[in-house]
């Protein structure tokens, strides 16, 4: 899925391997004025990454995702230069996992289930829906 509006809107990637999860987080996403483009596995959003990094606002990831984790995609992508904020998801959410997603880059790390409410009010302290406007 890729919801189009206006360029200075900010730009998520959402990752997440449930289909109705995705399209419902997509939705609110979208709904409270972000891009969002989505992808089902971290295999698809190694390869957005890799190929847009700097495209995206903030990247939203599931942890347990087919062919690839959430985490080696944090690790896949440590390297690049200009790499977006990483907010990470789980329904497994020990103190390792949150331990492993922060030490590769995750700048917080989510527990499922959670309020919609909450998620919506994270991503935008994490990153507004308005991009800043460019000084001249």
């Amino acid at each position: 899925m890729n919801t189009e509006l206006r360029d200075d809107c900010s730009h998520i990637l959402l990752a997440e391997d449930d289909d109705a999860m995705r399209e419902m987080l997509a939705f609110c996403l979208y709904r409270d004025g972000y891009r969002v483009t989505t992808c089902g596995d971290g295999l698809s959003l190694y390869r957005l990454l890799e190929a847009g990094a700097t495209d995206f606002d903030l990247v939203i990831t599931d942890i347990r995702m087919p062919a690839l984790t959430g985490t080696k995609v944090l690790e896949a992508i440590s390297d690049l230069q200009h790499r977006p904020p990483v907010l990470c998801m789980t329904a497994f959410g020990d103190e390792a996992t949150r331990r492993q997603a922060c030490q590769l880059g995750a700048i917080d790390l989510l527990d499922k289930p959670f309020d919609i409410d909450e998620f919506i009010e994270k991503v935008r302290r994490l990153c507004p829906a308005q991009r800043p406007a460019l000084a001249l």
